[in-house]
């Protein structure tokens, strides 16, 4: 008889050539050892351990394939400067559906600066002498908006599945007409949660439109909750604009800095900082969805949204919604009519 032994100490796995009494020892093992035995042991033929099993040239195909994918979504939102100047790595989300016009818009004209902005707190952390205070400002700052936004939409959706479920609408009767649909490169943190806050808008639209066709809220309550939403939306680009201000100033004085002592300066890092200023002063200016607004403004018209949200849906607690009992002749058993609705949280235009 024959044995071969392979692994750690952990998993030593035994190999037993037949027909040498082999299950006699096999059982020996194991009622007298904490060996691990393969199941595999005892077949005549066995793969050699370590052998692959996958066709590696297929594996390097897909992979192939999907980087060549993701760093044509990387070029297609912002352009070859900025991939240029990129040395971080990122992941791609793909497949993003948007059906709901309004955060389709919001992702076309806004996602790229947005994107490229919220990044730039990591980007000048690797700079020598960049001020850490106002960086970890503009991350606090940015941090609390999303979490505000994040907090009114999910009040808003709460509210209305609320107001649904008790009639027994289904939120998956409605649908939009039309979808785009995107690989949506993520090259931060905030850019990640940000693209979190569109779907949460998207859903705020879909809860609010369904629940207006079923007569559970009235046209004006849907169109406050997609205001509100979309307002809130809309405000944090302009905090964001604000704040990058505030960090290429102090980006150019390091550079300024730097070139006066004689410091080389990365190439790269010029061009990022070229790229940044022209960010930082474009106009902010009104749109299809809301006038422009400073950032201080901005700013307290989240956390003002977002507190009066909450505090709407704690009082809805107190008064819980009933199940209107269907009347003779409705369309739709168990709908609540709109003067019966139950309100929506609102919030200070």
């Amino acid at each position: 008889m024959s044995t071969q032994f392979s692994g750690g100490f952990d998993q030593l796995q035994v190999r037993c050539d037949p027909p040498f009494g082999a299950e006699p020892f096999i059982e020996s093992l194991q009622r007298n050892s904490c060996i691990h035995l393969e199941s595999s042991m005892l077949d005549p033929n066995p793969t050699p351990v370590g052998t692959a099993t996958a066709d590696s040239g297929q594996v390097q195909a897909t992979q192939s394939a999907r980087a060549t994918r993701w760093h044509r979504a990387l070029v297609e939102t912002f352009g070859e400067p900025f991939v240029r100047s990129l040395a971080s790595p990122y992941v791609v989300r793909e497949d993003q559906t948007f059906e709901c016009p309004v955060a389709a818009r919001f992702y076309r004209k806004d996602y790229a600066f947005v994107a490229r902005n919220l990044f730039l707190e990591y980007q000048y952390r690797t700079w020598r002498g960049f001020n850490q205070e106002i960086l970890q400002r503009y991350s606090d700052l940015l941090t609390k908006k999303l979490e505000n936004i994040k907090i009114l939409m999910q009040n808003y959706i709460n509210r209305m599945q609320n107001l649904l479920d008790p009639q027994g609408h289904r939120l998956d009767t409605s649908m939009w007409p039309n979808a785009m649909v995107k690989d949506v490169p993520i090259i931060s943190a905030h850019a990640n949660e940000y693209l979190d806050a569109l779907r949460l808008l998207e859903k705020v639209y879909l809860l609010a439109g369904t629940a207006n066709m079923f007569g559970v809220l009235t046209s004006s309550q849907r169109a406050e909750a997609e205001a509100i939403s979309k307002k809130a939306v809309r405000a944090f680009r302009s905090v964001l604009q604000a704040e990058v201000i505030k960090l290429y100033r102090e980006a150019h004085r390091v550079m300024q800095e730097q070139r006066n002592a004689g410091t080389p300066l990365d190439p790269r890092l010029v061009e990022a900082v070229e790229q940044h200023g022209a960010a930082a002063n474009a106009a902010v200016e009104d749109d299809e969805d809301g006038p422009a607004a400073t950032g201080d403004e901005a700013a307290a018209m989240i956390d003002a949204a977002a507190a009066q949200s909450t505090a709407a849906g704690k009082a809805a607690k107190r008064q819980p919604a009933k199940r209107k009992p269907p009347e003779a002749g409705a369309g739709t058993e168990g709908a609540a009519s709109p003067a019966g609705a139950e309100p929506v949280p609102s919030a200070a235009a």
